[in-house]
């Protein structure tokens, strides 16, 4: 803590934490938030592993010492287990926390963030998780709320109860975290084809998350993410993404080489395949033409395709650079030579 703990001491705890880190990296094989300096910068990732600790460890609510682990000694009640999990130099009081925090709207509380209240007989801030459902009325916190409870996740079934969104004013949201971060160091980080960061992560459709680079976004949705760029993502964000297309399957790949030598890169989604080559631009492929492109070959044998899926007389056609597909309900799908 910050002039109130020797400088050897407080080398000691960062050690501490840096090993712990390490740790979590061999038995999760995900790299683990990277650790920050008292009232410094400090990730989401690293907001959520700290104020887990307490949680892990059952830490008893009280107004009296600190609680001391490998993050540092703080007050165990509810504005020291926030100061703990942002890392400040020392435990604030409920008070002191608007000080070192900035009004944001419900609907961009994100993990990290605090509900602060200090009016009507209550003096008490906990951390956002995230919405607990669908309509975002109901916020999963972890906290310390009282005598003779331990620091616990929890919902709020009846809201946000009157409390005030707050976001610290040295959280970086722009450094990734969890899965995205896994996922986005191990493509080389800002040396990846992604580059820097320049949205921070966030809700995506259909219960997953995303988190915006400079060239593309990593997406998760339980329990695993993958990276969209290029044309392949210009063309999902276009079709109404994962609301269309569900969430991909995989990272973009190498796609086979076309008969007359073009050679392009796919990517799955629940919903379909999106093919790309340098000539034919970005289409995805599905329903029942995609069965169809799959039994002939792919394209291997019909090439890539040079359309999106159109309507025709009675049914639906796409047309590839061998090939055109067709479809309609009474005779199913049926392939004829361009």
């Amino acid at each position: 803590m910050r002039g109130r703990r020797p400088s050897v001491l407080r080398r000691m705890v960062t050690v501490a934490a840096l090993a712990l880190a390490a740790l979590a990296t061999a038995l999760t094989g995900a790299p683990a938030a990277q650790a920050s300096e008292p009232d410094g910068p400090i990730g989401r990732g690293e907001v959520m592993d700290r104020s887990w600790s307490w949680v892990a460890e059952r830490v008893a609510y009280s107004w009296d010492g600190c609680y001391r682990n490998q993050f540092g000694c703080y007050r165990p009640d509810c504005s020291g287990y926030v100061s703990m999990a942002w890392n400040l130099g020392s435990s604030l009081n409920t008070w002191a926390l608007w000080n070192v925090t900035v009004d944001i709207p419900a609907e961009d509380l994100n993990p990290g963030d605090a509900l602060l209240k200090d009016s009507d007989g209550t003096d008490h801030v906990a951390l956002f998780v995230r919405w607990a459902d669908a309509a975002h009325t109901q916020p999963l916190v972890r906290e310390e709320y009282d005598f003779g409870h331990v620091a616990e996740e929890r919902v709020w079934r009846d809201g946000l109860r009157g409390f005030t969104p707050r976001r610290y004013n040295r959280l970086d949201d722009l450094m990734p975290y969890g899965s995205i971060r896994a996922k986005y160091d191990a493509m080389g980080g800002l040396g990846s084809v992604l580059g820097p960061p320049v949205r921070g992560e966030r809700d995506s459709r259909l219960g997953g998350r995303f988190q915006q680079f400079r060239n593309g976004i990593i997406i998760w949705h339980p329990d695993v993410a993958y990276a969209i760029y290029g044309d392949i993502l210009a063309k999902y964000w276009a079709t109404d993404s994962e609301q269309r297309w569900g969430f991909p399957t995989m990272d973009e790949a190498e796609a086979s080489r076309a008969p007359d030598g073009t050679r392009g890169r796919y990517q799955f989604f629940e919903r379909g395949l999106f093919l790309w080559s340098a000539p034919t631009g970005t289409h995805p492929v599905h329903g029942e033409i995609y069965k169809a492109f799959h039994n002939a070959g792919h394209e291997a044998a019909l090439g890539y395709p040079l359309t999106d899926e159109t309507d025709e007389a009675g049914g639906k056609a796409q047309k590839f650079q061998k090939a055109t597909i067709h479809w309609n309900p009474s005779r199913g799908t049926w392939i004829t030579d361009n």
